[in-house]
């Protein structure tokens, strides 16, 4: 039961928090050796790491009782991340602004 709240809390506040943190960066500009082109690839990457990270964890078949239990949560806890990456990303694809007011000093 204590994994279900854990999924739950992973996927509706870390998620958004880390894809809105990455969102917001885009949105003022920042960094500024990024660019659509690099948020686009940071996406595929991103994703891709994170589908990879989530099908292996899934397909250990730990059981709870042994060390492998622990490498399986951390594999699925860092695929959460990715996962949240790949959606702030997305974001900054649309939300990246060249020419802000931060930029221009």
């Amino acid at each position: 039961m204590i994994e279900v709240g854990l999924l739950f809390i992973a996927f509706f506040v870390v998620v958004p928090v880390i894809a809105a943190v990455i969102g917001y960066a885009a949105w003022i500009g920042k960094p500024r050796n990024f660019g659509r082109d690099m948020y686009w690839t940071a996406f595929i990457a991103a994703t891709a790491a994170a589908g990879f990270l989530f099908v292996y964890s899934q397909r250990m078949k730990a059981d709870v009782r042994t060390w492998e239990y622990l490498v399986q949560i951390g594999l699925f806890s860092l695929a959460i991340v990715f996962s949240g990456i790949a959606s702030g990303c997305m974001i900054g694809i649309f939300a990246y602004r060249r020419g802000s007011s931060s930029q221009t000093e």
